[in-house]
């Protein structure tokens, strides 16, 4: 049995996928084989053991697994659970996928090991697993990517509400690296609500998701692309080689295709206007500017009536005491947790607070300095 998934070629003796990812050509030699095996997995020695934890692979997110390094060359997955133990082995270079058939598999705890093995193949074929709700509109795709919670889907709805956009995938679309640009395409694994088709669609442009209320779309640099996309894109880093692969694949979609920021609500205007100045308004698009956040290890905390700063882990020995800071400042402070720049910061304060804007500009100037004095910003 067949299979085509993001220009990857795959040979299974299994039904695993959706009848629309299927291959009919078997002119062609597979990238990857799938077998079922009913050898014993049990005497197989491993190198060094490496527990991971709160994977998000789709829907499929896995709590716990193992993957182990074999003396003999390979990798073997395991997901264990109380009535369950799922094994596959796999190659180096993943391309070769072997189900132990004795390993008592859920369907679910089996559907999660080939797809995290595929998708470590995936990054040797120059195909980037990213962590986004991804739309069609006109032909071309777009990305929105962030971190969990942030409303990546909603801003995604927004667009199929008012622009009769139409979802790719949910959650978890595959951006193939091409001469000529990438390909945004979708997977049969996908998040909680399984969105995705077989549809392969030039990618536009990618927006990382920041809630606010106004629409103000800046581009970001190639660097601080690839400071958005390590944190979003899948990286086996149990496997030095691959994960070297898996980096500059993301370095090199980074200059590829635009990366912007997005601040907007999730509201059908805020997609009218997104869209606006993406495809027919590039001018309203801000230039790149510098960002700056706090450092690790700062956390805010408020007690009774006051915002403080607390320094948690090595920079308690480091930081004497706590800040005391005003309502506007803690804001200020929240909006600091991401890589913000100081113009859009000040955009923020002003949609949030009634205040003049000079007045706060000078304020926010005064803050950053006190900041960047205690050593707490990093730009």
């Amino acid at each position: 049995m067949r299979f085509y998934v993001a220009g990857i070629k795959i040979k299974s003796t299994l039904p695993l996928f959706a009848v629309s990812f299927r291959s009919f050509d078997s002119g062609k030699e597979a990238d990857v084989h799938i077998t079922l095996s009913s050898a014993s997995c049990w005497n197989l020695e491993a190198e060094e053991r490496y527990l991971l934890t709160n994977l998000a692979v789709s829907s499929l997110t896995v709590s716990s697994l193992t993957v182990s390094s074999l003396k003999k060359g390979g990798w073997l997955f395991e997901e264990r659970g109380s009535s369950f133990g799922a094994r596959i082995l796999a190659t180096n270079d993943y391309a070769d996928l072997i189900i132990f058939e004795e390993a008592p598999a859920t369907k679910e705890s089996l559907m999660r090991l080939v797809c995290f093995s595929l998708e470590c193949r995936f990054v040797h074929e120059r195909v980037l697993p990213l962590h986004a709700a991804c739309v069609e509109q006109g032909g071309r795709a777009v990305c929105f990517t962030g971190d969990s919670g942030v409303g990546k889907s909603t801003r995604a709805q927004a667009w199929i509400k008012a622009l009769g956009a139409e979802f790719i995938s949910g959650d978890r679309p595959a951006v193939r690296l091409e001469a000529d640009g990438c390909i945004a395409c979708g997977v049969p694994w996908d998040g909680k609500e399984q969105i995705f088709r077989n549809v392969e669609r030039p990618l536009h442009a990618i927006l990382e998701v920041r809630r606010a209320p106004f629409t103000r779309l800046r581009r970001l640099s190639a660097d601080q692309a690839y400071r958005v996309l390590v944190r979003q894109c899948f990286i086996p880093m149990w496997d030095s080689d691959t994960a070297a692969l898996a980096m500059g694949n993301i370095r090199r979609l980074s200059c590829a295709v635009p990366v912007y920021r997005l601040f907007c609500g999730a509201d059908p205007q805020a997609a009218l206007e997104t869209h606006r100045a993406l495809f027919e308004r590039p001018e309203e698009i801000l230039e790149e500017l510098p960002d700056m956040k706090i450092r690790e290890g700062f956390t805010l905390r408020k007690v009774a009536d006051e915002h403080i700063v607390i320094p948690t882990g090595r920079n308690i020995d480091k930081f004497g005491g706590a800040v005391v800071l005003s309502e506007v400042a803690a804001f200020i402070f929240e909006q600091l947790q991401q890589p913000v720049s100081r113009e859009d910061l000040l955009a923020l304060v002003l949609a949030e607070f009634d205040v003049d804007e000079t007045a706060a500009a000078a304020d926010l100037d005064e803050l950053l300095a006190q900041l960047r004095e205690l050593e707490l910003l990093e730009y």
